[in-house]
């Protein structure tokens, strides 16, 4: 056997310098601690205010229903109804169509040789008018005189005069078909 071998580990001095020694923490201690009492106090902060928000959800909901519960349903219900009607009240007078505006454009087009006898109008798919007109002249010139006048006239799409007959008194009957633009035809108050 070897002379220095030793049977046993229990040592036979005393032991005499200090065997757990201090060791210094560096910085990446210093921040690892840090970090940890970091954590920590996020997630207390958290929890705690995890609880406050759910506390806010509750006194919110009892909120809500609380007021729901005060509102007037009957006069909800009124409401939307007399918004319905306004509606219906709304597209009627958007597509309602007058003949006013129409008469005024043809009174100040209307050339002084020239009389209307008949009047009838009508609506057409685009949303116009459609006049037709029996009238008389002095004469065939007054007659084309007004032609020109009435294709003037930027709401009169188009102008046919048609039915070209010497009348009583040397007058000159014809009969006149206008289409007219829709946008004179609508209705705004």
């Amino acid at each position: 056997m070897a002379p220095n071998f030793q049977s046993s580990f229990i040592p036979k001095e005393p032991v005499t310098e200090k065997v757990f020694k201090k060791k210094k923490t560096g910085i990446v201690g210093v921040l690892v601690v840090s970090l940890f009492i970091t954590s920590i106090v996020v997630s207390v902060a958290l929890y705690v205010y995890k609880g406050i928000v759910k506390n806010d959800i509750q006194n919110l909901e009892s909120q809500l229903a609380d007021a729901e519960e005060k509102i007037d349903k009957k006069t909800i219900n009124e409401m939307t109804q007399f918004g319905k009607k306004l509606e219906i009240v709304k597209s009627i007078v958007t597509r309602h169509q007058v003949i006013s505006n129409f008469l005024v454009s043809l009174a100040s087009s209307t050339v002084s040789a020239v009389q209307f006898t008949d009047f009838n109008y009508g609506a057409i798919k685009e949303g116009g008018l459609s006049v037709t007109l029996h009238g008389k002249a002095a004469n065939y010139s007054s007659i084309a005189l007004q032609e020109d006048v009435f294709l003037r006239n930027k709401h009169f799409k188009s102008v046919v005069f048609s039915e070209l007959t010497l009348a009583d008194k040397g007058l000159v009957a014809f009969d006149l078909a206008i289409s007219v633009d829709p946008q004179i035809s609508i209705y705004s108050p």
